[in-house]
């Protein structure tokens, strides 16, 4: 679905900090009212479900030595008085794909799939075109990590009555370049999880979710689990609301499978926790060091992501000390209901968390992170210290080749900014302000607190390095002398209007687009549809492109679509944009 990508903003702070701090104080008030660690965590999330205008939510919870259990608070159905409980059954989205990689390693277990092989091997139709030199083939494990490359959604037919709407996934593709050779840039993936899907069939010779249904539910005994809700439990799905609205909304079905197309409830939930934090110890028959895959870092020594741990679909984090250990996550978002699940191997801890409001995924993400923390303190009778100070890294002065090195302007997804020389001070300038960088003989350049930069070297080309309250990403590329609109484009600029969809039988996800330039810089700006508008909070999701040549550009800098590329056709009469299986017509002719 629609989201916001990673920004940069020259803050002192940002929204997530304050809103954990926020969450910190709730679950603290939380814990001055009850006693026991589960009453603490029920009275925190009722307090966090008020001040949010969350409608409905059903938590599961795995403990060490079989401690499990799962609830619901708020309502299933408002109208109806349905209260939500722990059979409550939601689309958990994304949460799907800890059932694909579990079927998956069922195959590898058996020696059908081996996931050093490439996907071709398995899939004998399967290609996707790539402008790089790399040419190396797309593995078995670049789909498991979202290190394929490949674009991250197919929107046409995403949501609809019919299946029939949505193009052939294969037919697509081949369509279609990757964003990064593999192994690149972890790139948050969909189509290569439905990839996954198509593999599996291929080996088992079954369909998807019977394999799923028989090898992987029915074990697990998630008996309210499946893959269409009404098929599963009637009248056991939640009703879906918007943040701050009483009104109940009707979804369109999702076409997904092996990427998001499950439904759950948290008591299911719990058994899928168990097993993962069990390392496979019942059926399905899965080995512990497989499992133990799922949260092996997928990032290798030519990986641009610096500050990024991701495994097999899951993001990583490491422990402060003295609580050793990772903490692992997975989110799932649909356009109404959101799903967070979390985990602490180390500690056999786990939580999920399902929700029927839309608009509040970063809020269920902080709620499940302290309910983990607040499980490790419980377990060790011990607090997490306050941040360290970091370490102060003298200043002096850059050397003429570091100067060299970082001047230019680089494109970021939404940005443009330029690192220049001026009296011998580097200066970072973004279209508000101009802010002088210090150098430190670490290598960095410092412009707050908190904030710093570098530039590294990919391919022939520069890459901006942002480094914000210890997050350090990539952030955007060089395109200094690099940069041309072809003159043909020029006629490619206007506004136009999305076609090929009935919105009677399909949910309008982009409405409108508008292509612009700016700066001399070429931009889309996606319209999101007057309801999806109301549910994430925003407009549009504006991009910075790159020309290939008149028919093509690639989205720029390293946000949510990194790397895609988008088509411009053109005929005597009409001129058309085509991105993510969407095509809209020039209307301003």
């Amino acid at each position: 679905m629609p989201g916001n990508s990673v920004i940069v903003r020259l803050l002192p702070f940002c929204f997530t900090v304050s809103l954990f701090v926020f969450f910190q104080v709730k679950l603290c008030a939380a814990q001055e009212q009850e006693t026991g660690f589960e009453g603490r965590i029920m009275a925190f999330l009722e307090l966090s479900m008020e001040t949010e205008v969350i409608r409905g939510l059903s938590v599961g919870f795995v403990g060490p030595e079989g401690s499990r259990w799962a609830a619901g608070l708020g309502h299933a159905d408002l109208e109806k008085d349905v209260r939500a409980s722990q059979y409550t059954v939601y689309p958990v989205a994304s949460l799907t794909k800890m059932l694909t990689n579990i079927a998956v390693m069922h195959l590898v277990e058996q020696g059908l799939l081996d996931l050093d092989k490439p996907v071709g091997a398995y899939l004998k139709e399967f290609e996707i075109q790539s402008r790089f030199e790399d040419q190396s083939p797309i593995l078995v494990r670049h789909l498991l990590g979202h290190y394929a490359g490949i674009p991250r959604d197919l929107y046409k037919g995403l949501m609809a009555k019919d299946l029939s709407v949505r193009p052939g996934l294969i037919d697509y593709l081949s369509r279609q370049y990757v964003a990064y050779p593999p192994g690149i840039k972890y790139l948050y993936s969909n189509l290569g999880y439905e990839l996954l899907g198509k593999l599996i069939e291929a080996l088992s010779g079954e369909q998807f979710e019977d394999y799923i249904h028989e090898r992987v539910l029915v074990p697990l005994g998630m008996a309210h689990s499946g893959f269409r809700a009404g098929h599963i439990y009637p009248g056991a799905l939640s009703r879906a609301y918007i943040r701050g609205d009483e009104t109940a909304y009707d979804e369109m079905p999702h076409n997904l499978r092996a990427s998001g197309g499950l439904y759950s409830s948290a008591r299911d939930m719990v058994e899928l926790l168990d097993w993962i934090l069990g390392k496979g110890y019942r059926d399905p028959p899965v080995g512990d060091t497989l499992v133990l895959k799922m949260w092996q870092d997928q990032k290798t020594e030519k990986s641009l992501d610096i500050g990024l741990q991701s495994g097999w679909s899951w993001v990583m984090e490491e422990y402060p000390e003295p609580m050793e250990g990772m903490y692992a996550y997975q989110i799932g978002s649909t356009m109404h209901y959101n799903a967070v699940m979390a985990v602490a191997p180390a500690h056999h801890l786990g939580v999920v968390l399902l929700c029927n409001t839309g608009g509040v995924l970063d809020v269920l993400e902080d709620m499940a992170r302290l309910i983990i923390l607040a499980a490790i303190q419980n377990q060790r009778g011990q607090s997490f210290p306050g941040d360290d100070p970091s370490p102060d890294v003298p200043f002096e002065e850059p050397p003429q080749e570091i100067i060299a090195g970082v001047t230019g302007l680089y494109l970021l997804q939404n940005e443009l900014i330029r690192i220049s020389c001026l009296n011998g001070d580097i200066v970072f300038t973004t279209r508000d302000q101009n802010l002088q960088a210090m150098y430190h003989a670490d290598g960095w350049f410092s412009l707050s607190d908190g904030f710093r930069f570098r530039v590294l070297h990919w391919n022939d080309t520069r890459v901006l390095v942002i480094d914000r309250n210890g997050s350090v990403f990539p952030a955007g590329t060089d395109i200094t002398d690099n940069y041309t609109v072809p003159g043909d484009l020029f006629a490619m600029l206007g506004n136009y209007r999305l076609t090929d969809v009935d919105p009677e039988h399909e949910e309008v996800i982009y409405q409108e687009a508008r292509l612009l330039l700016d700066e001399g810089l070429m931009k889309l700006q996606l319209v999101l549809s007057q309801h999806q508008q109301k549910v994430f909070g925003y407009d549009y999701a504006g991009f910075n492109l790159i020309p290939v040549d008149t028919g093509e550009a690639i989205i720029g800098g390293f946000g949510m679509y990194k790397g895609e590329t988008v088509f411009f056709d053109a005929d005597a009469e009409k001129r058309y944009i085509r991105f993510a299986g969407l095509r809209f017509l020039k209307t301003d002719d």
